[in-house]
């Protein structure tokens, strides 16, 4: 009788442990509403009507059917990420303040873009997601919901702040009075940010940044001056970002433009991975790319002369972007050319048999037709993407983030196309752009694998 006893509590205790360790499951009245049907007005050749009244067409398989959004939700949320796009973090909270039904909405607009591979899904206006957004955020902005702390003033918030040759007595520091964890010398040679944290809230933890007019950035950023040259001191230390141990950091002494530039590129690496791999502050959130434009300026028409270690006041255009979070310091070229030179061919062109509703063929044979605009002409698409790597992310949906290694590994390669992608889909708002059949970047990301 006691084998029979305990050959069933046995068996109760193995069938209990798939229990214990279940999946996280989303409660479906927690998700968004896709407010959309599938399959409106068919053109006949794979396109139908889209959730904006006049709007761009959309495949008719999109949205999918709600179990079928819900069960990819599911997993993505299980796994803190888009598993088709491990690269997008994916956050689902549970409460109900607006701010976190903002964030809900972004998780299934990933999930929606992202259902069957990296940026191929489904478009977000084949729902009403982005309206719910906007409408949310309205609401936030309206109330004025957890207020951000009140800003700090830069000297001047008329223009963009640029370092003045006295700048150096700023933001230097003498030996005698680094504080701890700052190399001295570092301290004496780091570049200065140029620009301050707080600058009009938006009171949803977003501030002006260092571009008049341009992308928000987070109201933390850029970081104190005793943050960044302790990071600044580590990385240098280390030779490397501590945070993100691939990427190498050079930080010469020398007065020479070469060095400047080299040591700009030091703090743009330590700016955007101050806490973690791509984690940090962009580098819209300060002066530095304008610095670098300067000097690489001045490096082009034959100067690498001593120079002080902060540039001359300067009132540099926009500069244009680059990828500094992860471009070795060995490089001294003319950044925002790295990208342009490493930009995956878009491998198709727009206006290929129009159909007279303003549809065209796209770059898979007999697959679903594109926008004749699609996809955009290179120079668009080079200054779109120079925008997202310097900001680390899609400038036009910030949930997302990029990233543009430069080195000829097939996972740089991967990311390239991964960042190129994701560029193209929001060249006009989030997830409002070209769809990826309209280029062969799926292609090209599939035959590395």
């Amino acid at each position: 009788m006691k084998y029979i006893l305990a050959a069933l509590l046995a068996s109760n205790l193995v069938t209990a442990i798939p229990i214990s360790i279940s999946r996280r499951a989303v409660d479906p009245s927690l998700v968004p509403d896709l407010g959309f049907t599938k399959g409106l007005n068919p053109t006949g050749t794979g396109d139908c009507d889209g959730a904006i009244p006049g709007g761009p067409k959309i495949p008719c398989q999109c949205p999918p059917d709600r179990d079928v959004f819900i069960d990819s939700l599911n997993q993505n949320v299980d796994a803190g990420f888009a598993v088709n796009n491990p690269t997008v973090k994916i956050d689902f909270p549970t409460d109900n303040s607006i701010r976190s039904q903002i964030t809900r909405i972004t998780a299934s607009l990933i999930t929606l873009q992202n259902l069957e591979g990296p940026g191929v899904g489904c478009p977000a206006v084949s729902t009403t997601l982005v309206a719910q957004q906007k409408a949310l955020q309205e609401q936030l902005d309206s109330g004025n919901a957890n207020p951000a702390p009140a800003p700090v003033v830069p000297s001047s918030s008329s223009s963009v702040p640029t370092p003045s040759s006295s700048a150096p007595a700023e933001t230097s520091t003498s030996p005698s009075t680094v504080g701890e964890g700052i190399d001295p010398v570092v301290a004496s040679l780091a570049p200065d940010l140029g620009f301050q944290s707080g600058l009009n809230p938006t009171g949803t933890g977003d501030c002006d940044g260092a571009i008049p007019g341009g992308p928000k950035i987070p109201c933390i950023c850029p970081p104190d001056q005793d943050t960044y040259l302790k990071s600044l001191s580590a990385n240098v230390a280390a030779g490397q970002a501590v945070n993100n141990t691939s990427v190498r950091i050079d930080f010469p002494t020398d007065g020479s433009v070469r060095s400047q530039i080299t040591r700009i590129t030091a703090a743009l690496i330590t700016l955007q991975n101050l806490r973690g791999p791509g984690v940090g502050c962009p580098a819209v959130s300060t002066t530095l790319l304008q610095q670098q434009q300067a000097l690489q300026a001045e490096l082009d028409n034959g100067s690498n002369v001593a120079q002080p270690s902060v540039p001359q006041s300067t009132t540099p255009s926009v500069a244009t972007p680059t990828s500094s979070a992860v471009q070795s310091t060995e490089t001294t070229s003319n950044p925002t050319s790295s990208v342009a030179a490493l930009a995956p061919d878009l491998g198709f062109e727009s206006g290929i048999n129009p159909t007279g509703t303003g549809d065209c063929d796209g770059a898979v044979p007999g697959g679903p037709k594109i926008p004749c605009s699609c996809p955009p002409p290179r120079d668009e698409f080079i200054r779109q993407l120079e925008a997202n790597v310097a900001a680390g992310v899609a400038v036009n949906n910030p949930t997302v983030r990029v990233s543009f290694p430069l080195d000829d590994s097939k996972e740089s390669q991967r990311a390239r196309i991964i960042a190129s992608l994701i560029t193209l889909q929001n060249l006009e708002g989030p997830g409002k752009g070209c769809p990826a059949v309209s280029t062969t970047l799926n292609s090209q990301l599939q035959a590395l694998e």
